[in-house]
């Protein structure tokens, strides 16, 4: 049964839209074909498969079809086929695509492979380029996403991690990525097209929880056995109140760090966050512009830090400083997550922290002091009455907590 709309039809091969609409109701044909990383061996495997349902295929055709080899998930996720429904299992949202109003969503054919890259939109560029995402390349509208998540109970994730940005989140994500039954989404995009569409839209609350919990649930995949977690963007916190009426029962941990640290780190390496006009003004304020590059800096991260204190009263919270890396994920962050390790788990974990977060190949070095040392005279004016009674705030409501 057609699922959808082939926008590709017409290229040259009159069954190409019988044979994509084939595959996209048959779950097996789907894992086979998915399966296959080398383009040759996939045009070779989906004429064959085609000729044995009675539909031969131009070859030239199906080579049109899987992308002509064209680098990038854009260009590859160009021409998709529309789909009214999610795909069938096996498919995740792999990028937002901007309509001028709510996002529509490519997705592509992970398999029952779950991300284990640092960071989610590594996994997913990764998928999309296989040969069976470029040819299929599934494009569902907002609206599809949210009607066609599953009926309750959805994906529910085991925590969320919330991060002032540059303070040892990645690390945490990896240390819990390491244990074989978890799945870690680390900062999704599809997910943040998501929030920010949240965070600004009219719509009512209900509205803004369901679009935020089929999102999370087409990220996740299947989950028997596993235990989820997400962390997210740092500008995530801000819609911190969204993510408690769509999970009020999911405990979350914010990590942060001395702002001169994180300051100095964004001054070698910016972030888009840190940069005035490269997220929408909804978020940070329009002044950006107008500001001195280290005063920017200073003002989206009192906003981070603000919003926690700012919401910390709708509870399930759990704060971190970065300091307490990697000690904290012996027990206080599984534990505040509803987890204690076993000694297979621990050991999983406690593999991690000598490699670096970001980039697994590179050993890990502490450089606190350093950026200490390092920060110019325009970071520590930026920081000395933006950031530093924030911070101690946050700090002082941390050693309160935890005295309890």
């Amino acid at each position: 049964m057609e699922t959808g709309t082939d926008q590709s039809a017409g290229i040259g091969d009159g069954t190409l839209a019988d044979f994509r609409a084939l595959v996209l109701a048959d779950p097996s044909l789907q894992a086979r074909l998915g399966a296959i990383d080398r383009p040759d061996d996939y045009l070779a495997a989906m004429l064959a498969s085609a000729a044995a349902q009675g539909l031969p295929l131009d070859p030239a055709a199906a080579q049109q079809a899987m992308g002509g080899g064209a680098p990038g998930i854009g260009r590859r996720m160009a021409a998709p086929v529309s789909l009214d429904r999610w795909p069938l299992p096996g498919w995740r949202p792999a990028r937002s695509i901007a309509t001028g109003a709510a996002p529509a969503f490519d997705w592509a054919w992970f398999g029952t492979q779950a991300p284990v890259q640092p960071f989610y939109d590594e996994a997913a560029r990764q998928a999309a380029t296989r040969p069976f995402s470029a040819m299929f390349r599934a494009r569902t509208t907002f609206d599809t996403l949210v009607s066609g998540a599953p009926a309750p109970p959805a994906a529910t994730p085991a925590g969320f991690v919330f991060h002032m940005s540059r303070c040892g989140s990645t690390l945490v994500a990896q240390m819990l990525a390491a244990v074989a039954h978890h799945i870690v989404l680390a900062e999704p995009e599809p997910l943040d097209a998501v929030v920010q569409w949240g965070v600004a839209s009219a719509m009512p609350l209900p509205a803004r929880v369901s679009a935020l919990r089929a999102m999370i649930a087409a990220l996740a995949g299947d989950l028997t056995g596993k235990r989820l977690f997400v962390k997210l963007d740092s500008w995530h916190v801000l819609a911190l109140p969204l993510f408690r009426a769509a999970f009020p029962d999911v405990p979350w941990i914010f990590l942060y760090r001395d702002p001169i640290e994180v300051m100095v780190s964004h001054s070698r390496m910016p972030g888009i966050q840190t940069v005035a006009g490269l997220l929408p003004d909804h978020l940070f304020g329009s002044a950006g512009a107008a500001m001195p590059r280290e005063e920017y800096c200073a003002h989206v991260l009192h906003r981070i830090l603000q919003a926690v204190l700012d919401h910390w009263p709708s509870g399930g919270g759990l704060l971190v400083d970065y300091a307490e890396l990697p000690a904290a994920m012996a027990q206080r962050i599984p534990g505040h997550f509803g987890f204690t390790p076993d000694a297979s788990e621990s050991a999983a974990m406690r593999s991690v922290p000598g490699r670096h977060a970001k980039f697994p190949g590179a050993p890990f070095v502490a450089d606190a002091a350093g950026k200490r040392a390092a920060a110019s005279a325009a970071i520590r004016a930026a920081v000395a009455p933006c950031l530093d009674p924030v911070h101690a705030r946050l700090s002082a409501l941390r050693n309160a907590t935890d005295r309890q």
